[in-house]
């Protein structure tokens, strides 16, 4: 399942999903902060923290921005998100047939 999230401020509904969706240990999850949800994993560091640590696979590595929105809105991103292209966000995309997007 492909999550892209485009705001910056998640609801705790928001947040329930992703803690379910990331609790499903057989799930193929990946999450993309494009647009102003670029400043989503610092607004909310606390709670993509425990995300991470929910896998024991290193789920931080499930975790992806979009370079050029980041440097567009002078976004600090946490060192442990991956930056990406639009062009690799496409190539994610056409990977998952599932997509929620958060925005």
């Amino acid at each position: 399942m492909l999550i892209t999230i485009s705001t910056p401020h998640l609801s705790a509904t928001d947040k329930q999903f992703l803690t379910a969706a990331f609790e499903q240990t057989t799930s193929d999850i990946r999450v993309i902060f494009n647009g102003d949800g670029v400043y989503a994993p610092t607004l909310n560091g606390t709670f993509f923290d425990t995300l991470t640590h929910l896998d024991e696979n290193g789920s931080a590595q499930r975790f992806a921005y979009v370079s050029s929105d980041a440097v567009t809105r002078g976004a600090c991103i946490p060192e442990h998100i991956t930056p990406i292209s639009y062009s690799e966000f496409a190539a994610i995309s056409a990977k998952h047939k599932h997509w929620v997007s958060l925005s």
